[in-house]
């Protein structure tokens, strides 16, 4: 069991972390994984580099099979802990404020398609890629304490996917939905994959593969050529070639394996890379980014927009604080 201490600064910390705490509680023996802005959270406590950017959520996002997501038991116990169902898979209770303590619940996408909504028991559950990966994976135990600004502390244990399973639903979601917070999310992960290489032995991104790791890395070098194109990459907190070499270090790239960039197939011959695929994946990008950008202001969801480090390459430069980011969503 890993132990964490985590330090709330702001009231959607508290409302964050206290959600968190409810969905420990009943949702302990299920097969399930903390994603979402905790997950990542958890992991820089886990894993702490000289770039932590502390990026705290407001609520609390459970990853599940559809079945346990669907049980009476959990629901249930969620009920006993003041929480109502307010749509398929998301829960409110009240929290002292205006703003209710907030819990989600996420299921696998089995269709393929990004973000997709899927039919339960009759309830309707929101389902990502990536996620059959992670639960078919051992996850990270955590033992968290965690001081509320009321001084209140708050004692539980949550099951966290490890880095490599992380980056992967942060690839898939950043392909799904463009939002800056997950280019967030993958620079701090992607500095703890390089500066904990040797403490994360079951990375698998580094050799080419099929399903979720190789639908990540399809997304993560679409990332990277919007690097190499000069196109504007929002959300980015170290410099924009650093992310860029720390994909191209630690991902295989799927358009040239497993023939490498000049090298040569059985018959002798100079293989070329194949990069249909990512100018495919870059050009619905680019139609989706502009679709965003046309939509009315209001009808967004809130992002911040974070600034990128001035310094580049792989080598890490010491950041003197470790910055809170209270921001309400996973």
């Amino acid at each position: 069991m890993i132990e964490v201490e985590v330090l709330a600064a702001s009231n959607a910390a508290d409302r964050g972390l206290r959600a968190l705490a409810d969905l420990a509680a009943a949702a302990y023996g299920s097969n399930y994984r903390v994603i979402g802005g905790h997950m990542v959270h958890l992991l820089n406590r886990i894993y702490p580099t000289t770039d932590s950017v502390a990026r705290v959520t407001a609520d609390a996002d459970a990853g599940m099979d559809t079945v346990a997501a669907a049980d009476s038991a959990l629901h249930d116990a969620l009920v006993e802990r003041g929480y109502r169902l307010v749509t398929g898979n998301h829960y409110e209770a009240p929290s002292g404020s205006a703003t209710p303590l907030s819990v989600d619940l996420l299921v696998p996408s089995t269709s393929g398609r990004p973000l997709a909504k899927i039919e339960y028991d009759g309830r309707g559950f929101h389902a990502i890629p990536g996620l059959n990966l992670v639960l078919a994976t051992d996850a990270l135990d955590v033992r968290v304490r965690a001081r509320l600004t009321t001084s209140e502390t708050l004692l539980f244990e949550v099951p966290v996917p490890d880095v490599e399973q992380a980056v992967v639903l942060k690839a898939l979601a950043w392909r799904s939905r463009l939002a800056p917070k997950d280019v967030t999310d993958l620079c701090a992960l992607l500095v703890i994959a390089h500066e904990y290489r040797d403490r994360l032995p079951e990375w698998k991104l580094d050799t080419p593969h099929k399903g979720a790791r190789g639908d990540a890395a399809k997304a993560l070098f679409a990332l990277v050529s919007m690097i190499d194109r000069r196109r504007p990459v929002d959300g980015l907190t170290i410099a924009p070639g650093r992310l860029a070499a720390l994909i191209r270090t630690h991902v295989a790239d799927p358009d040239v394996n497993p023939n490498r960039p000049g090298s040569r197939n059985e018959a002798g011959v100079e293989v070329a890379p194949d990069r249909s695929g990512r100018d495919a994946l870059l050009s619905a990008l680019a139609a989706a980014a502009a679709a965003h950008a046309q939509q009315p202001r209001s009808a967004r969801t809130s992002e911040p927009r974070m600034g990128g480090h001035s310094s580049s390459g792989l080598e890490s430069a010491p950041d003197p604080a470790c910055r809170v980011n209270p921001e309400p969503g996973a």
